[in-house]
This record gives C-alpha cells, structure tokens and sequence, in this order.
C-alpha cells in the first residue's frame, strides 16, 4: 500500500509539472543512469554528455544557490564542481553540475527556460566534459530519477542479465538452466550481473538498469525499483546513507560490485524449482532469465 501511494505521489507530480520540464541540452546523449555504482554511494542523479553546449533549465525557476570552484565554503561537496541549483514549481528543485569554469556569467534571482546557465564543462570530479542533473523533491524529501520527469527518450535496447550467482557461505555458484544443487539449511542469496546498454555506440557502454524483479515458482521474492532515493529514518546525512525508496536498502546493501546486483534470499528444499531474474530498462525494454534447479537432499 506504502509503495502504491508513493507512485500515484509521483504520477500527480509528473502529469502536473512535466508539461513545464523539459531536456537541459538540444545535444542530448545519456552517459550515466540514476542510482548507478558511484565507488560507495548512489549516483543521485543522471549525466548527460553530447559535448560543450550552453545548459538550460528544466523549467523557469529561482536561485536557490550558485557556487563556483574557488569560493570558499567548508562543508561543500567538492565533486560537483561548478553548479546551480534552482526551484520550480509543485516543490521541484533542480541542480546542474560540472559546469564550464567562467562559463555561468553574473549572479541572478531567477532563469526563464531559455536563459542558458552556464556550459557543460568537466569542473569538479569529471573524467570528462558532461552534466551532472540531480532533481529534487523538497515536500517528499526524495531525489527523484529525473528520467520520471522529462521527456521521454528513445530506446530499443534491451538490457543484459549477465550471470546470476547463489552465495551460500563463502561459496559462490553460477546458474545455469537444469543445474542440481543441495539443499541447505538455510537462506542463500541471488545475485546479478545486469546493465543496460547505449544503443549509440558501437563499444560497451554499461549503464544501470530501471528495474530488477526476482521470482521463485511464480511468486514474487524482491523488486527493486530505481525511481527515487530517500533518507534514513535517523535522518543523518551524506550520499552514503541514501535508501533507495520504499525499502531501507543502502547502497552497499544492493552492490556486490559496480554491475553486480544483490537481489534477496531464497531458500532450497529438496525438489524441484524454478527461479527467474526479469531487468527492464526505463523505456520498458526487458529482458529474462529462468532457471530450473533440482534440489538434492
């Protein structure tokens, strides 16, 4: 129920305020998905690359804060570089990083939707020239994937299950379709190596996918959802303490390592069993995996 009205929340957001949102760049090109791998944390956001071009709003909105590399402020996340951070509409706050050095002009109170920001740049830790967007909703407290919000883009590609992994103990097995186990005493843990893909590149690019849903005989084990992040009940700060929404899941909870996912316990009984991993990316691309295992006792 908890999760059912999170997601009509979010659907009155996107069908009141999207009309008003729209892409920050005309050279549009998704390097980054939200809640990907970032080392120990949640990447809170999505990165857009497509080289240097000016940076628009999302929609017209007021200044909440602008920092430029070089100002001195103790406590401010260094990583983002150059960035603005601005107020719109229905509690909908938006931040753009990286953004080119001397590229962001004077300061102001407000941008109308086709005043440009700044540049993209490589300001801050950047490996290269890109945005960084992060969309933040004030009355929820949530940071949003800003994917919910924008336009819609276009994709046929569907995403990867690599491997899918059991651990019990400090034994880690590789599925494979009609594979024969033991049964163990107690609960053992799925794991993934999933991604998503570009479609327009030639070469591998990775990016994570929106949903992964694990099944045993039909019902449903886990499913976790890349649509927001939220804080800690504590209400402690910092990337780090990040939930993943409707779930009190962190960061390490969910990575095993960069592309590899842990998707929850299942337990083996003698007999026979079926598990499938399903992975969909945002535009609803999916892709599969069902293996049916013999348990021994």
């Amino acid at each position: 129920m908890k999760r059912l009205l999170f997601e009509l929340a979010l659907l009155l957001t996107a069908v009141s305020v999207l009309s008003a949102f729209e892409w920050p760049l005309e050279q549009l090109v998704l390097t980054s998905t939200f809640a990907e791998h970032r080392g120990d944390h949640f990447h809170a956001g999505i990165d857009l690359g497509g080289g240097e071009q000016p940076v628009f709003p999302i929609a017209s909105g007021e200044v909440v804060f602008t920092y430029r590399e070089g100002q001195d402020y103790s406590s401010m996340p260094t990583g983002l570089g150059n960035f603005v951070v601005l107020q719109h509409q229905g509690a909908i706050r938006s931040l753009y990083a990286h953004l080119a050095d001397g590229s962001m002009g004077v300061e102001r109170d407000a941008y109308d939707r086709g005043e440009y920001l700044g540049l993209v740049g490589s300001s801050g830790y950047s490996s290269g020239k890109h945005l960084h967007l992060t969309i933040i909703d004030t009355e929820m407290g949530t940071i949003i994937n800003p994917l919910l919000l924008l336009p819609p883009l276009d994709d046929r590609q569907a995403p990867e299950i690599k491997e899918v992994f059991l651990l019990s103990g400090q034994e880690r097995v590789r599925l494979s379709d009609g594979m024969t186990m033991r049964a163990t005493g107690a609960p053992v843990q799925l794991s993934a190596t999933i991604y998503d893909l570009r479609e327009d590149v030639t070469f591998l690019w990775k990016l994570a996918p929106y949903k992964v849903d694990l099944s045993q005989d039909g019902r449903e084990i886990s499913s976790l959802t890349f649509d927001s992040l939220h804080g800690p009940p504590d209400r402690q700060s910092g990337p780090q303490r990040l939930l993943l929404m409707n779930t009190e899941l962190s960061f390490a909870d969910i990575y095993e390592s960069p592309w590899t996912l842990r998707l929850g316990e299942i337990s083996l009984v003698p007999g026979e069993t079926s598990l499938t991993v399903v992975v969909t990316d945002f535009s609803g691309n999916e892709s599969s995996r069902q293996y049916t295992l013999t348990v021994l006792e």
